[in-house]
């Protein structure tokens, strides 16, 4: 039986469960780091892509603003991650880690509580993508390095 482990109780358990095969992390802090500054160059560079993919209106000066301030808040929490990550500091890691999970359950929050002012459609795949990143920070955080 390939992957169980002679002398345990369930040998149809795959090695992986049991120990054998180290497991590697969805998203770490590097990962992290890097796919929130990549959206956020791409917030700055092109702010109403996603804005035309919800489909209402075409966008506003100040939405087009707003847009590319939030791209630079996600450029900054990326690299500040990336940055803390590879030096290897636990408090840096976590510190950042903590800034950027706040900053996406934040903006969970605040999605679904703005469905009256932008439609239930949108909020709620708002709040998806925040939360997706909440996900992610919180795995992050788990294989953080400790002090």
């Amino acid at each position: 039986m390939v992957g169980a482990r002679r002398g345990t109780k369930n040998l149809w358990m795959p090695a992986g469960l049991l120990g054998y095969a180290p497991a590697m992390p969805i998203a770490n802090s590097r990962t992290m780091g890097w796919l929130r500054a990549f959206v956020g160059v791409a917030l700055v560079v092109a702010p109403e892509a996603p804005m035309r993919l919800a489909g209402s209106e075409e966008p506003t000066g100040a939405s087009v603003l707003l847009m590319r301030t939030i791209g630079i808040r996600d450029l900054v929490l990326g690299l500040g991650a990336v940055a803390a990550a590879r030096s290897g500091v636990a408090g840096d890691v976590g510190r950042w880690n903590s800034a950027a999970l706040a900053s996406d359950s934040l903006d969970t929050v605040v999605s679904l509580a703005s469905f009256r002012s932008i439609g239930k459609r949108d909020a709620w795949a708002a709040a998806a993508l925040a939360f997706a990143f909440v996900c992610g920070d919180l795995q992050a955080r788990r294989t953080a390095p400790t002090e």
